[in-house]
Parts: C-alpha cells; structure tokens; sequence
C-alpha cells in the first residue's frame, strides 16, 4: 500500500511540474496572440509617407530664402572689412604726409 502511495504522490508531483510548463507555453502562446492583433510593435518598417509638391516647394524656396540672406550678410561683412583696410590705408597716408612737413 506504501508502493501505491508513493507512486500517487510522485505522479501528483510530475503532473503539478507539467501544468506549471504548460501554463507557461499557454501565457506565449496568448502573448504572441495580442501581439499580432496589436500589429507591429516597431514602427520603424511603416513605409513614410511621401511629401506633397507644395511641401517640397515650400521647404526649397525656405532654404533659398536662407541662403539668400547668409550670402547678403557675408557680403556685407566682406564689404565693411574692405572699407575698414581702405580708410586705414587713408588714415596712414594722411598721417604720414602731415608729418613730412
């Protein structure tokens, strides 16, 4: 009768260890389920979505607009330096003519 006893228990154990396996294949299983209703976790394979020809003009005559103005202030800087070195150029031909008399 021990015998019998024995082998109950260690059936009862082996069959708590392989409900414990099969609850956790189960919770997979339905992981993976939600998963796929939910649909792709990354988004990064979405194809992007492609801009319109207003948006691609805008953005361009944006860009000229700022090109357009950096071109003008460097030109500006460029001209104030050359007038800079010419009125130096000046200063010092003046003052060197003054003090020659």
């Amino acid at each position: 009768m021990s015998a019998e006893i024995e082998r109950a228990s260690a059936e009862a154990v082996e069959a708590a260890r392989q409900s414990d396996q099969f609850a956790v294949i189960l919770a997979a299983v339905q992981a993976a389920q939600v998963a796929q209703q939910q649909g792709h976790g990354c988004q990064c394979q979405q194809p992007r979505q492609r801009r319109s020809a207003g948006e691609v003009a805008a953005i361009g005559a944006g860009v000229c607009a700022c090109v357009g103005v950096a071109t003008a202030a460097l030109l500006a800087v460029a001209l104030a330096a050359v007038a800079v070195g010419v009125s130096a150029l000046v200063v010092l031909f003046l003052v060197r003519e003054l003090r020659k008399r």
